[in-house]
């Protein structure tokens, strides 16, 4: 056995030093989303944004709507975009993108993997038509198996999409969970949608996403603290889109309307909460909501306001256990950008609110900062704001976090034009604080501050050091946290060699570590890890993420004594089709108790034509 793992450990390190690839789809996902570790991940919003990996923006072609929806920028820039295409024509490079009121440099570099600068008025291009299809299908299956004395557990989902032109799209999803008592879906989410043209106006019915302001009244989905970067203290509302996710649980299900005038943008929604989980009729809640936005120049303006109803369909009486109104701004100054947004919970009568700018503080440094303030009797079960808590509620704080690059400007190997080279240390630092006004657990006052430090230094052209320092400290329960982890990386053109070595201290010393082998050439991609961890206790545990095909977000727990391996591939068969497969074992030999293994092997198609 041992000269099996052996073998696993020399080939990485092999293949690493042929050469490598030096930026993963996560890293694309991390930048764009402004999170300095996978576990802050929003599994819902990596899911959308895979897709975008795959079917680029094509931000020359697409409304307004379409541009917000997205969520890869804010209203402002969109406004901003819209009128450059209308005075100037086309972007049609990333640097005539950066020179764009609104974005920077380092905001394109951001988003340039998920946007494409299609456009149809350049010579020898063919303008598309609106009949052209464009058809998405992924299925997927795993197996797993977490004791040698149970049987294997199987999961399953597919998803299939369809874009007609720019006017008519649809998406249905189906899946079943390993823990499902039958072998049908236990999960299931789709849409139907159709954008006016002549009218600028969306309908769309089925499964949606309603992210409005800054996320304090009306935000659907899961939102992780990511607190430690300038990107992560802002949000970028999507206003109202499509949601088409294997598991559909984070979305609305109703019939929503998006429609402008002039500078005026108004939303309309009717959802049934939690309508897939209700057994009868009479359980069935109503939520209405709207939206009303001004765009100005260099400012908006939005009101939000939704209300729940319980019992319209049964004998009891109407009650309503969720109403909040919120009112948000944001408005660009000489490069300062401020925003703020204030809501009411009139069912507990509770005020709420959120404020923060950000700003250059140099040709090298750009800082954010927020303040927030979510009382303890506020309902935040419809909310996505930043916290460092569980939820937008008990929590007043306020956190400040900066970009800053410094050193010469270096060339990246195997990368060419825009984004080619950038200056040799790069990193962002944040440090946030926050007390909670109802006491957590025996302690007298409630405090946690909370700093990270992202340091990334380019070694030379195709090698460069992470660091990643978290600190932890609160007045109740494990009082010290910290978090220490190294990544080295080298690449060129065909392979790509990691290490990290991760130490987590809070109960005693957890420690892992592995070393993983890539390769990737045109239409194969290939990645080995081999791995092995020391965590003794459950506090200790530490969070690793792995490799997995687009949709799937793998952000594996490992505690106890063990080792593990990882495989996971891609190959493009087709012109139309990618064929993704992964596997993973684990075991646990260095454990005085017994403690079996476990295993999973899972593949995914994925068709686009």
């Amino acid at each position: 056995m041992w000269r099996v793992w052996m073998f696993v450990f020399i080939w990485c390190i092999a293949s690493g030093i042929l050469c490598a690839q030096n930026v993963s789809p996560i890293e694309y996902l991390m930048n764009c989303t402004g999170t300095s570790g996978e576990d802050e991940m929003d599994p819902y919003e990596m899911e959308r944004l895979s897709h975008f990996l795959e079917r680029p923006v094509k931000i020359n072609t697409v409304s307004l709507s379409g541009l917000v929806s997205t969520g890869l920028m804010s209203r402002y820039q969109a406004v901003s975009l819209m009128d450059y295409r209308s005075r100037h024509g086309d972007v049609l490079s990333l640097t005539e993108l950066s020179s764009v009121d609104g974005f920077s440099m380092e905001s394109v570099q951001r988003i340039a993997p998920f946007i494409s600068l299609y456009s149809p008025r350049l010579p020898g291009v063919r303008n598309e038509v609106a009949a052209q299809a464009d058809n998405d299908l992924a299925v997927r299956c795993n197996m797993k198996q977490t004791d040698s004395d149970h049987p294997v557990e199987y999961a399953y989902g597919l998803k299939y999409r369809v874009r007609y032109g720019e006017c008519l799209s649809a998406g249905l999803s189906l899946s079943r969970s390993a823990a499902a008592d039958s072998s049908v879906p236990d999960a299931y989410s789709g849409f139907l949608a159709y954008e006016f043209m002549g009218t600028p106006a969306k309908v769309m019915i089925g499964d949606f996403n309603a992210r409005f302001g800054q996320g304090l009244a009306l935000w659907n989905g899961m939102t992780m603290s990511g607190l430690s970067s300038p990107e992560g203290l802002r949000r970028n509302a999507a206003g109202i889109s499509s949601s088409w996710s294997f598991t559909g649980g984070a979305a609305f299900t109703g019939l929503a309307v998006q429609t402008s005038c002039r500078q005026f943008s108004f939303s309309f929604m009717t959802a049934l909460p939690e309508i897939k989980q209700i057994s009868s009729p009479e359980k069935t809640a109503v939520l209405p909501a709207v939206n009303v936005s001004w765009d100005g120049k260099s400012a908006y303006v939005g009101l939000t306001h939704y209300t729940e109803f319980s019992g319209l369909f049964s004998k009891e009486r109407v009650r309503i256990p969720d109403m909040k109104t919120s009112a948000d701004f944001s408005i660009c100054v000489r490069g300062v950008d401020l925003y703020s947004e204030v809501a009411l919970d009139w069912v507990n009568m509770a005020l709420a609110g959120i404020a923060g700018a950000t700003f250059p503080a140099g040709d090298a440094l750009r800082m954010s900062s927020i303040v927030r303030y979510y009382p303890s009797d506020y309902e935040s079960g419809r909310s996505g704001a930043p916290r460092i808590g569980s939820g937008c509620t008990n929590e007043l704080g306020a956190a400040v976090s900066g970009r800053f690059s410094y050193g010469r400007y270096v060339n990246i190997a195997g990368r060419q034009g825009f984004g080619s080279s950038r200056r040799r240390h790069d990193g962002t630092f944040a440090i946030d604080a926050c007390l909670h006004p109802s006491p957590k657990e025996d302690a007298y006052l409630s405090v946690q501050v909370t700093p990270v430090v992202v340091w990334d230094v380019l070694m030379s052209e195709n090698m460069k050091l992470v660091l990643r320092v978290k600190e932890r400290m609160r007045t109740w329960g494990r009082r010290f946290r910290t978090d220490i982890r190294a990544d080295i990386q080298w690449w060129s053109s065909l392979f790509t060699l990691t290490m990290r070595l991760n130490l987590l201290q809070c109960v005693s010393v957890g420690s892992l570590a592995y070393l993983e082998g890539s390769f990737k050439k045109n239409l194969l991609s290939v990645h080995l890890r081999q791995g092995v961890f020391f965590i003794d206790n459950w506090d200790d545990r530490i969070y690793a993420y792995e490799r997995d095909a687009p949709g799937n977000f793998n952000v594996p727990a490992f505690y106890g004594r063990g080792l593990w391996t990882s495989f996971a591939g891609s190959w493009k068969f087709a012109r139309w089709g990618r064929l993704y497969l992964r596997g993973s074992i684990t075991s646990y030999p260095f454990m005085k108790e017994n403690k079996s293994g476990k295993a999973e092997l899972k593949f995914q198609c994925v068709f686009s034509f």
